[in-house]
């Protein structure tokens, strides 16, 4: 990649527009086999956004968001202050998609439209008074930073934050991409929390140990199983939302939209319990892979009237399962 940061190293710094193509190119290459188109994941994740973005749909937007980011962190990288005429930044990242895609210039009025819908989106989501550029700009800054200074940790960490940004941002596109209108988004809920909130709810949903009578529910196990039992108490998933809500940090509409996240999570495993998908892995018995959704459930675009949409949380899942894999490559198995 680039260095924007260290001139007397590369030489006068790149013009933004090259930065950011590099960039953004080379970022989507990491992300070879992790978008989803429908059903399926991608091998080659930058033919997807092309088409995308000749077609304006709000996955092409994407782009513009990204390019937005790389134009403010290339100002604050070389001239260490922050970026002047923001109101204009979206007009300056349209022009750097442009200058690469020349292609993509007839489209830019709707893509435009299409990024601003999407950033809206994912402030609701997030519930930050920053719009989304601004995390991934940061990100972007800390990279070139630590490329700098030879700092592999920092700036792997860095990447790993780009990698999820884009890979949050072009789920919520698939979202929005098919849905008429804006739905109301489900607010993001922060994956620890949210992995405890989902344990402690499949504890209190299992099988009471004096289950009588002939009443047949579905509950769970520990690790977020669907059974069926017979009990004639309360219904055990009922009972077990009303306790994990108590727990929740934040406000009723934080612990409402929790919970909703862990009602689509159970949709999710019932449906891979039910039909099985080779790209995610067996959640039954593969804990890594039960983790890596539940992980992805806490944050994965949802809508407060339906479930998740599979492509969305798919990709995702698959991110978590990539980086849980290397991350137990690297501690060795345990003793």
């Amino acid at each position: 990649m680039v260095s924007a940061h260290d001139p007397a190293a590369a030489g006068e710094p790149p013009h933004p527009h090259d930065f950011s193509e590099q960039l953004i190119r080379q970022l989507y290459e990491d992300l070879d086999g992790f978008l989803f188109d429908g059903s399926d994941a991608v091998d080659n994740a930058w033919p997807l956004v092309i088409d995308a973005v000749q077609a304006a749909r709000i996955r092409g937007a994407v782009l513009l968001v990204f390019a937005r980011a790389t134009l403010a962190a290339h100002h604050r990288l070389v001239y260490d202050e922050a970026p002047p005429d923001e109101a204009l930044a979206l007009d300056a990242a349209a022009e750097a998609i442009a200058s690469f895609l020349p292609e993509a210039r007839p489209q830019l009025p709707a893509l435009k439209n299409h990024a601003e819908r999407l950033t809206r989106q994912m402030a609701i989501a997030e519930q930050s008074p920053d719009a989304i550029h601004v995390p991934l700009s940061q990100a972007i800054q800390r990279f070139y930073v630590a490329l700098g200074e030879e700092n592999a940790s920092a700036g792997s960490r860095a990447l790993i934050e780009m990698r999820s940004i884009i890979l949050h941002l072009d789920a919520c596109a698939v979202m929005l991409d098919q849905t008429e209108s804006a739905p109301e988004p489900i607010r993001v809920i922060r994956p620890d929390r949210f992995h405890d909130y989902f344990m402690h709810y499949a504890s209190l949903a299992r099988t009471p140990e004096n289950a009588r009578g002939e009443k047949p529910v579905a509950t769970l196990t520990e690790g977020g199983r669907i059974t069926a039992v017979i009990t004639e108490d309360t219904h055990p998933l009922e009972a077990a939302a009303a306790a994990v809500r108590a727990t929740i940090h934040g406000d009723d509409t934080t612990r409402d939209h929790a919970l909703a996240r862990i009602r689509a999570l159970l949709d999710v495993l019932d449906g891979l319990r039910r039909s099985p998908n080779p790209l995610l892995g067996d959640a039954i018995q593969d804990d890594t892979v039960h983790l890596s959704l539940v992980l992805a459930a806490a944050t994965a675009p949802l809508a407060a009237s339906s479930g998740f949409r599979f492509p969305a949380i798919a990709q995702i899942a698959r991110y978590n399962q990539h980086l849980l894999r290397g991350a137990a490559a690297v501690t060795g198995p345990a003793h």
